[in-house]
């Protein structure tokens, strides 16, 4: 049964002021990548030589895709959570009481003129299904909300329990999905 592998890799630090939601901002990385080597050659060492980059084109995940491979494919779908008119707000500013609603429906809640959670999953699932019929094995740096969204897709986790998945900057995480697990219709 044909399957893919996606290596799945969250961008570096991001220059923005603890507190602050950033969603699809395009932002610059807090260190310039120039100056992470190390960090830049300990991904390079976990990952499989010769197998296509994809990266979201916001620069926070683009500049490391550029240093893991000269020819990086950039896919919009890609893209962390569209915040609407929460992007560059202070979390406080927000307030509880619409961080309580988010936070209570993470899949299904959608910030005033952003997308929701099940939103961001349909996206890069049709990202997954396209690029499976053509590869067996990728790298792709991205964000969180997208490697929560394929994380939760592929252990069938329903709305309410994708909270619970978090990653650090920089973190790789692996997942294999069979075609049969592409095509299946998402819980929610």
């Amino acid at each position: 049964m044909k399957s893919i592998r996606l290596w799945l890799i969250r961008h570096l630090p991001p220059a923005v002021p603890a507190g602050v939601c950033y969603g699809q901002t395009d932002l610059a990385l807090q260190t310039p990548i120039s100056q992470q080597s190390d960090a830049v050659n300990a991904l390079r060492q976990k990952l499989p030589l010769s197998v296509p980059v994809f990266s979201s084109p916001l620069r926070r995940c683009a500049e490391l895709a550029d240093m893991l491979n000269r020819t990086p494919l950039h896919d919009q779908r890609l893209k962390e959570l569209h915040f609407g008119h929460w992007e560059m707000q202070a979390w406080e500013a927000i307030g509880p009481e619409a961080l309580d609603a988010w936070a209570g429906d993470l899949a299904g809640f959608r910030p005033p003129g952003g997308e929701t959670g099940y939103e961001l999953q349909q996206r890069v699932l049709h990202w997954l299904k396209e690029i499976s019929a053509i590869h067996d094995e990728v790298i792709v740096i991205t964000h969180a909300g997208v490697i929560r969204a394929l994380q939760a897709y592929h252990q069938k986790l329903p709305g309410a329990q994708w909270l619970t998945l978090r990653y650090d900057y920089g973190q790789l995480v692996c997942l294999d999905f069979t075609i049969d697990q592409i095509d299946a219709a998402p819980v929610q």
